[in-house]
């Protein structure tokens, strides 16, 4: 028995070494650029505080606001998938 439980555990280490590596790496670059991204739009935003509210009617008309959200999460959006491809093919590899 005690055969068995090694066999699988020389199995299984390396692919949760490389889960844990992955996730830990994964989430520190997410909650990164996460944080970046909201720093920069909360930036932008503060720097449209000076405008008058006519302009700033105007750009939510125009669709400002929504353009910079969904911006900001294509941004993020593809940063978790360029991430996400990396780690699999890094994970399959022998």
């Amino acid at each position: 028995m005690d055969s068995i439980a090694e066999w699988l555990a020389k199995i299984s280490w390396p692919l949760v070494s490389r889960l844990f590596a992955s996730i830990g790496i994964g989430t520190v670059t997410y909650v990164g650029a996460e944080s970046a991204i909201d720093g920069a739009l909360s930036s932008s935003k503060l720097a449209l505080s000076g405008l008058t509210s006519e302009t700033l009617q105007l750009l939510a008309m125009a669709g400002f606001f929504d353009a910079m959200s969904i911006l900001s999460g294509g941004v993020i959006s593809g940063l978790s998938w360029i991430m996400m491809k990396r780690f699999a093919l890094n994970t399959t590899a022998a």
